[in-house]
């Protein structure tokens, strides 16, 4: 009774154990899914953010691409040079009006070193520099969506287009050309510091990315580790539960032979009885 009541309490534990090894494979698994998500919503953002940075590159050439006819092409591929060489005039105009700025500041803290103190000065666009202006944000003032519809093949859809945005570029130079150097430094800092938020943005997401690769790796070697060590264990219970089941076998083997001994015993016991009330 003793060996029947340890061998139940290890069948017990055995189902136990195969409970919580089920239980713990299926939280594993749960978490295994959801960081599967978390990083596929991850590298689409991180990829929607590279095609918004990619776009605004390759749209010039898509549009090359896709028009139609040599003289066409010719001219839009004219204009994109043009482009290009007016965006490099820009950036040398940009350096040259932080050139003048940093003067005028030396000016303005000498004079007021002097007790002069002097209003700052608003330093305007040259004519060339305003033209070169002109036609670079004709290429640079135009929206995303103007940039993808130059895909189409309607070339009376892309004149409108770049007549639209010729307007919003002379619009937005006759704008700048009212605007002191202040402002216009002011907005190429705000822009270096959008560009600056985004670059940390993408290296913040890497990291965190990289970050969950690295957790779901170590989890799944946890996992690994702990299935094994399962396993190690249950091989320990299923050679213990045999060892007691063949003990069992032998006791009820043994227990059997005592009966029989018994009974031969008793049947002894019965006859030596009777043939003494026989011979008194």
């Amino acid at each position: 009774m003793r060996q029947c009541s340890t061998c139940s309490q290890l069948q017990d534990d055995l189902a136990h154990l195969r409970a919580v090894s089920e239980e713990r494979a299926r939280q594993d698994h749960s978490q295994c899914v959801a960081m599967y998500q978390q990083m596929q919503q991850l590298a689409q953002l991180n990829s929607s953010l590279a095609n918004a940075c990619h776009r605004r590159r390759t749209s010039i050439d898509e549009s090359l691409s896709d028009s139609g006819g040599d003289t066409e092409r010719a001219r839009k591929k004219a204009v994109a040079e043009d482009g290009e060489t007016q965006l490099q005039r820009l950036h040398a105009i940009i350096i040259q009006q932080a050139k003048e700025l940093e003067t005028l500041r030396r000016q303005q803290r000498g004079a007021t070193a002097d007790g002069c103190m002097r209003r700052p000065v608003a330093v305007q666009l040259t004519d060339n520099q305003v033209e070169e202006d002109e036609s670079t944000q004709a290429l640079l003032s135009a929206s995303p969506s103007d940039l993808d519809a130059s895909d189409d093949d309607e070339e009376d859809e892309d004149v409108s287009i770049q007549r639209e945005g010729g307007r919003q570029a002379r619009r937005h130079a006759s704008h700048l050309r009212k605007l002191p150097l202040t402002s216009l430094h002011a907005q190429l800092k705000g822009k270096e510091l959008q560009v600056r938020r985004l670059q940390q943005l993408v290296a913040k997401l890497t990291t965190r990315f990289e970050q969950l690769v690295d957790r779901k790796r170590v989890m799944t070697q946890s996992y690994q580790q702990t299935a094994k060590t399962q396993q190690v264990q249950l091989k320990k219970y299923l050679a213990h539960i045999q060892q007691q089941t063949m003990e069992k076998q032998a006791l009820e083997r043994q227990v059997r032979d005592l009966n029989q001994y018994v009974v031969v015993l008793e049947e002894r016991v019965v006859s030596g009885t009777r043939w003494a009330k026989s011979t008194a």
